[in-house]
């Protein structure tokens, strides 16, 4: 039997990749993409495979009206969260406005997600799967992103509190922790750099494979969360970051921080 999927995020990188993988497992896509040219790309290539809803994930109602769209073509069984933005800052002199777009993005996002997914599920007597793509920056901290790394930790907690709750119905949570993937977003950061040689270099041997990873990698890996295979497996955040981080691994401090260093006298407290 025929069975469908949302996906958000699914106008370029590891979300297209996803979107792709499950149509070659036969899944019926819903795709959530709030680029209206990413979204008419997608629509093209994958055509009657594939519904793209052309809309932000913050705007109300969008999640709903997903499930309802994949339940008119196939049972609802599944759902990926993978819409992020990546927004670098620090606590003693935030955005305001970057740090509730992330928050609102990579967090509720994924909660409200998260949510439509459930009510489906339960509302259908479906015991469902669902994946949350998260970061390693959920289980490390990287100076500099103060507000991404609190998101990301979020999205695991939030995947493991699903596990809880809602086990005994039989539906599944897992998250996705991605170390630096060649998505589009990534390869105009390395491209933009002052050397980019060196730029993707070092973002490579963060990882002790000394490379970085695909969007085809994080999706196998989604799709097999979703499946049978994986019908044990809920709850669990999966690194696929080529080894980063496995390794103790010291991050230099973000230029801010070294100059507040030099400026500024800190008094340590000492233990007593």
């Amino acid at each position: 039997m025929k069975e469908s999927v949302v996906v958000t995020g699914v106008g370029s990188g590891i979300g297209r990749a996803i979107l792709k993988q499950l149509v070659a497992d036969k899944y019926f896509v819903v795709g959530i993409e709030n680029s209206e040219a990413a979204a008419k790309s997608v629509a093209a290539e994958f055509g009657n495979s594939a519904l793209i809803i052309n809309e932000d994930l913050c705007q109300e109602g969008v999640f709903e009206k997903a499930a309802k769209e994949a339940s008119k073509v196939a049972p609802l069984t599944s759902w990926v969260n993978n819409a992020g933005i990546a927004l670098g800052g620090n606590l003693h002199n935030p955005n305001p406005t970057e740090v509730q777009r992330l928050f609102d993005v990579n967090l509720m996002g994924v909660y409200w997600g998260c949510s439509a997914a459930i009510k489906s599920f339960i509302d259908n007597k479906i015991s469902g799967s669902i994946v949350n793509i998260s970061s390693i920056h959920g289980r490390s901290a990287f100076n500099g992103w103060a507000a991404y790394d609190a998101a990301k930790g979020g999205v695991d907690a939030l995947t493991r509190y699903i596990c809880v709750e809602y086990g005994p119905l039989g539906i599944r949570a897992n998250a996705i922790a991605p170390g630096a993937i060649r998505t589009e977003m990534l390869s105009k950061v390395i491209s933009d750099a002052e050397d980019p040689a060196k730029t993707e270099l070092d973002m490579a041997m963060i990882h002790p494979l000394e490379r970085l990873g695909e969007p085809s990698e994080i999706a196998e890996v989604a799709a097999f969360l979703l499946s049978e295979k994986a019908s044990f497996l809920t709850g669990q955040s999966i690194a696929v970051d080529g080894g980063a981080t496995a390794r103790c691994y010291r991050y230099d401090s973000t230029e801010d921080i070294l100059q507040i260093k030099k400026t500024t006298p800190i008094n340590r407290a000492q233990n007593r």
